[in-house]
């Protein structure tokens, strides 16, 4: 992977000077990328952005790590009918701007999750709670929530949910709200560029924090992170990458492993036709892969999936293994489908995760051993953002994705929104499945519902609409004076984290 060294150097030397001046009680942060409308929460749902946007504002619930819904700003809700739900809010909450928490506040943030605006930004959230379509005050701490469509887990899908305080919202415009966003979480920003955000506490919401202050550096290469980290100049670096496990360990820094509620998966483009269309490519394209880069090039974090789901999903099932490495079955497969000779595919990926391209690179040294060759074409992340979200389209016949099941916690999330007939996007679908999508998106009986996300999951595994990769996991470095961290699927416990003196 190529380093640009002179960047490396001239921001970590800014941040070193920057670092020094940081107050004791001050955690130092280095994150991926900033969010594209910085602290609008509605522009993504990205896990880098979700480690922002969750010190700044809250959610209407939140997702336990084994998948439940919990208490956030609602304390408790029921279900009236199919298409009804009804929230308690929690009481004396305020907004950073000083604005409290109400039903009003709800009602707002439903109509603006429906504006013509969001949709024609087709912007994260709304693409997950689409069928969110009107919010109705009942009393000034009780709002009620109609769906078009039965909606039997809400509770955890309005985890997406990040409220945002609508008199800041009305005054300043979406753009200058990026800026000067105004939430209920832990922290309340005081400035933001493109390469940071300060913050400092704020306790008038539910979340106490236990620190006095967050800078948020953004550093989207890796190296930048690591050499920040073992500099001294954060305190907490997201996303190390293996191979730089050892180097922090050295450096006397602690790693922090996380599962991670996504699965790691190159896609088969079937709007584009020919071979994406036909099982039997799909399938020997996943038995000619030698899953042993999970111990090889991953370090043994990398579990090779073969399922829309990681083991904390709702909706895994445990005695799905991944497709075994058979080349022999592949090229048996791809030669009943007309393909004795191989063919040859392009992959759009990008590059921006070290153990991500490794593991693209051994994927296509694999299938070049059963006849197939595989060009890996790079995009940039913003590209690959406007084809996820339809802005553009794909050009290969397969790219770089995931099921992610953030922050629901749930497998379908990703189902919905990208990898079934009913997505937007159309880039797989699996008829067979669709009796069992339907009933799963229906059905309030949890037995049941468990029963159809079994049958989707064994009908993804054996359709194989993408060459599954393998269960993605999280690698967070600490100092020894941060304590309480905790990131589970990608939920970090900002409220949790204190800083020995």
């Amino acid at each position: 992977m190529i380093q640009h060294h002179g960047r490396i150097a001239a921001g970590l030397a800014l941040l070193l000077v920057s670092g020094m001046g940081a107050q004791a009680q001050t955690l130092r942060v280095s994150n991926l990328n900033a969010p594209s409308g910085k602290g609008d929460p509605t522009t993504s749902l990205s896990y880098q952005h979700t480690y922002t946007f969750e010190a700044i504002f809250d959610t209407l619930t939140t997702v336990t790590g084994d998948g439940k819904p919990a208490a956030s700003l609602a304390a408790s809700w029921a279900n009236k009918d199919p298409l009804t739900w009804t929230f308690k809010l929690k009481p004396g909450v305020t907004f950073h701007a000083g604005s409290p928490l109400t039903a009003d506040t709800i009602v707002f943030a439903v109509k603006n999750l429906q504006s013509d605006d969001q949709k024609k930004l087709g912007a994260p959230v709304y693409g997950s709670l689409s069928h969110v379509v009107e919010a109705t005050k009942i009393d000034d701490m009780t709002v009620e929530i109609k769906t078009s469509r039965p909606a039997p887990i809400l509770p955890a899908e309005t985890s997406a949910f990040r409220i945002v305080d609508p008199k800041a919202w009305q005054e300043l415009g979406r753009e200058n709200f990026g800026v000067k966003p105004s939430g209920t979480g832990p922290f309340r920003v005081t400035a933001w560029d493109n390469t940071q955000a300060t913050m400092v506490r704020f306790d008038g919401g539910i979340r106490k924090p236990k620190i006095d202050g967050m800078l948020m550096y953004f550093m989207p290469e890796a190296a930048t992170r690591v050499q920040a980290f073992n500099g001294g100049a954060v305190d907490l670096a997201f996303s190390i990458p293996t191979d730089s496990v050892d180097l922090v360990k050295r450096a006397g820094g602690t790693i922090n492993v996380g599962p991670a509620p996504s699965v790691s998966i190159l896609v088969f483009n079937q709007k584009k036709g020919g071979f994406t269309t036909d099982k039997r490519v799909r399938q020997a394209l996943n038995y000619a892969i030698d899953k042993s880069y999970g111990q090889t090039l991953l370090g043994g974090y990398g579990k090779p999936a073969g399922q829309p789901a990681t083991a904390s999903v709702n909706g895994y099932q445990a005695d799905i293994a991944a497709y075994p490495y058979d080349p022999a079955k592949a090229k048996q497969l791809l030669s009943e489908a007309g393909f004795p000779n191989g063919l040859k595919v392009v992959a759009e990926i990008v590059d921006t995760n070290a153990d991500l391209t490794n593991v693209y690179q051994k994927v296509a040294q694999d299938l070049a051993k059963v006849g197939v060759t595989m060009e890996l074409r790079l995009i940039t992340l913003p590209d690959l953002f406007a084809k996820t979200t339809g802005g553009k389209d794909f050009e290969g016949e397969m790219h770089i994705m995931n099921y992610g099941s953030n922050p629901s916690g749930d497998m379908m999330r990703s189902i919905n929104a990208f990898h079934s007939c009913n997505s937007a996007s159309k880039w797989t679908c699996i008829p067979e499945a669709q009796p069992a999508i339907e009933a799963a998106n229906a059905e309030f009986d949890p037995a049941k519902r468990s029963a159809e996300l079994r049958k989707i999951a064994l009908a993804y595994h054996d359709a194989a609409p993408q060459i599954f990769l393998f269960e993605q996991y999280e690698l967070d470095a600490t100092t020894a004076k941060v304590k309480g961290f905790k990131n589970q699927n990608w939920l970090v416990s900002w409220a949790d984290i204190e800083l020995a003196r």
